[in-house]
């Protein structure tokens, strides 16, 4: 009986490091799995929509090892790409299967029901699903929340789950998540190494449970200070404007994309005496949308007007050239300065 060899792909973030190595931890257990092998992840930065797609195309065109499974956690081909995926891997005989929570690609669920499971939300406990939660639904059965008590997954169960609460924000906004203060303190350890050090450290994390990284308390608190102060900074510097006639806060970040957003989502906007409709944190070309308001879907704005995707209270993208970028603003209420002073770049 030939051994399986298993490719996977996944984001670079802490979610996607955490999917793809928590993925063999769960396979282990499932007999059609016994003595796999992995070829190494190929890791592909968050933000557009289709971001992946180079690295699955280079798969495609030139993966000469005899893989039997494919897995992509956390993020997720644009259309075109995963059914070029689906004629490859029909070709070689590959098992193939998508886990990635992201509602900007919800629809690929109906063209390949049998390989994809993009689920944005549980059914059984009402919480939102990360890329490492998805991978416990779908091949355990339960959320890490009800694994909490069982003696063969309580580690890795609450390793998901903390990494959940981060990326879905519900260590800030929902009052019963299991992990508070310590998903920021994960993440915020996470981005403090470089990138060899970070699959290093959710690997030791895997193998020690979330207790490996009491280690790190003086260097987290140190972080925490340090964010605090960005972020009050930061704030003072918010700039206020119009897109599809919603108001939203603008500053440039280079760091705490994701906390400097919702700080400035939670802004009052000085024209209408209101909370704004979400914060935009720019880095480079790049674009960080985070909003509080749940009649806001940022997925929509950020695929619309920014190439991107994501969540509809977090998501990301990228300017355009010129001409497109214009091209996509006709329907703007008001084309804010700065936006159009990038797109002249």
């Amino acid at each position: 009986m030939t051994k399986p060899l298993i490719k996977r792909f996944s984001h670079t973030d802490l979610d996607g490091v955490g999917s793809a190595l928590l993925l063999p931890w769960v396979l282990q257990e499932l007999p059609e799995y016994e003595g796999a092998e992995y070829l190494p992840i190929t890791y592909s930065e968050p933000g557009n929509e289709g971001t992946i797609d180079p690295n699955v195309e280079n798969f495609i065109e030139n993966n000469d090892e005899p893989v039997t499974h494919l897995f992509i956690t956390d993020i997720c081909p644009s259309l075109p790409v995963v059914e070029k995926l689906a004629t490859y891997c029909k070709e070689k005989n590959i098992q193939w299967h998508i886990y990635d929570h992201h509602i900007s690609s919800v629809a690929i669920n109906e063209v390949f029901p049998e390989n994809s499971r993009i689920a944005v939300k549980d059914e059984t406990t009402g919480l939102k699903h990360s890329g490492t939660t998805v991978i416990f639904k779908e091949l355990i059965g339960k959320m890490p929340t009800e694994l909490f008590e069982n003696k063969k997954w309580e580690r890795l169960a609450r390793i998901a789950d903390c990494i959940r609460c981060y990326d879905c924000w519900d260590w800030q906004a929902n009052p019963e998540a299991a992990y508070k203060e310590e998903a920021k303190d994960f993440n915020n350890l996470f981005y403090f190494f470089s990138s060899e050090k970070r699959i290093q450290l959710m690997e030791a994390v895997m193998a020690a449970g979330l207790a490996y990284l009491d280690r790190y308390q003086d260097i987290v608190a140190a972080m925490q200070e340090k964010e605090a102060d960005y972020i009050k900074g930061k704030l003072k510097q918010a700039r206020f404007a119009t897109l599809a006639q919603l108001r939203f806060a603008y500053v440039f970040g280079e760091q705490y994309q994701s906390s400097l957003g919702n700080a400035l989502a939670a802004l009052e906007d000085p024209e209408t005496g209101e909370m704004v409709d979400f914060g935009m944190v720019i880095v480079g070309e790049g674009v960080s949308l985070r909003g509080i308001k749940e009649d806001v879907d940022l997925s929509v704005i950020a695929k619309r007007f920014f190439n991107g995707g994501g969540h509809q209270k977090a998501s990301g993208g990228s300017f355009f050239k010129q001409e497109l970028f214009i091209k996509d603003y006709e329907a703007v209420s008001t084309v804010p300065e700065l936006l159009l002073t990038i797109a002249n770049h």
